[in-house]
């Protein structure tokens, strides 16, 4: 749904799209409060799942609209910081209400908040002046835009990088268990560092990159320089398996959090920068459809290398991941990539 909520989101504007996407998943969000067995349960995962995409290609669309190329990073990370917060917000959160009103109110108030949000949102968002309207807009196939070379090179990266966060969001937990023998609530008490390590690699990320663009580098080079950079740390992933020690080992998760949320911010920028402000939706959404894929092919490896081999081969191999989608990026955006012809000025 991702690539669909990306050509939504282009067709009927970010505005609009933003309040559809947000009602879906609240709505969908109250409907696990009806779930009355494994099998209802899961079908309205499947809803919510249809709705949950639409919010980063309209936020994004939203970020291009108002924010020139050199100033975008920072309003990037900024909203994408969100989700990292609320991962760590929400489970104390949603304990206590489990606990103190039961586990059905734990779904509908959260879905009751997104639907006051959406009010808050249509009253306060307004498109900048000389915008045109969405029905002027005349989005891109999405094979016109993979003939770009710039944009195929940001998905494939994608497609190649994403898949360490997916690792490292899921299968982090149970590595502790397993290998380091921590307890649950040992894990608990720590699990929210790597989160606050991504935040940061998002903030710098976006920051470093706006400061290289108001200096005069252009901005999608800007934006290649430090995701080229930041992959050169990622390699300090693979020391993980063998660390010394679980606070060793949790420092260098820490390490490849930073690099990944580094990651989304600027490869989001860059697609913004090399696109027309009209398609960066769908562009959003072809990279949403390739990380996620890529995770779901990776999580199956992952747990094959863990069954047949160790931790230590899924370390050497994530550690590698950004280096890889480096040099995709490196080899298949041109020249042009840094000429200020290329450059097109904000709406």
């Amino acid at each position: 749904m991702y690539t669909v909520s990306g050509r939504v989101v282009d067709w009927v504007g970010e505005r609009t799209g933003m309040a559809i996407s947000i009602i879906w998943w609240s709505l969908a969000t109250m409907m696990h409060s009806l779930a009355q067995g494994v099998l209802s349960l899961g079908i309205f995962r499947f809803v919510l799942g249809i709705g949950e995409p639409g919010n980063y290609p309209a936020a994004l669309r939203a970020t291009a609209r108002w924010f020139s190329k050199s100033e975008r990073g920072l309003p990037i990370a900024i909203y994408s910081s969100g989700s990292v917060v609320g991962a760590i917000a929400a489970p104390p959160l949603i304990i206590w209400l489990t606990l103190s009103y039961g586990w059905r109110i734990a779904f509908l108030l959260p879905g009751s908040i997104g639907l006051l949000w959406v009010i808050v949102w249509l009253m306060v968002y307004r498109l900048p002046k000389a915008t045109p309207t969405p029905r002027d807009a005349q989005p891109q196939r999405w094979v016109h835009l993979l003939r770009n070379r710039n944009v195929l090179a940001i998905v494939l990266a994608r497609l190649i990088a994403d898949p360490v966060w997916y690792f490292y969001l899921f299968w982090i937990p149970e590595y502790l268990k397993r290998e380091r023998g921590m307890s649950l609530a040992e894990i608990g008490a720590c699990a929210w560092i790597p989160f606050v390590a991504a935040d940061l690699g998002g903030i710098l990320g976006g920051l470093a990159s706006d400061r290289l663009s108001r200096a005069g580098v252009p901005s999608a080079l800007a934006r290649r320089r430090v995701l080229i950079g930041s992959a050169l740390i990622a390699p300090l992933g693979i020391l993980t398996g063998v660390a010394g020690s679980a606070g060793i080992a949790i420092a260098l998760i820490c390490v490849v959090a930073f690099v990944c949320q580094c990651w989304f911010i600027n490869t989001a920028a860059m697609a913004s920068d090399v696109c027309r402000d009209d398609t960066v939706g769908s562009v959003q959404g072809l990279m949403g459809t390739a990380g996620s894929g890529g995770g779901i092919l990776f999580t199956a490896l992952v747990g094959f290398l863990v069954d047949h081999f160790s931790y230590v081969s899924v370390f050497a191999l994530a550690g590698s991941m950004h280096m890889i989608a480096a040099l995709v990026i490196w080899f298949l955006t041109g020249p042009s990539l840094g000429n200020p012809g290329t450059e097109r000025t904000s709406t």
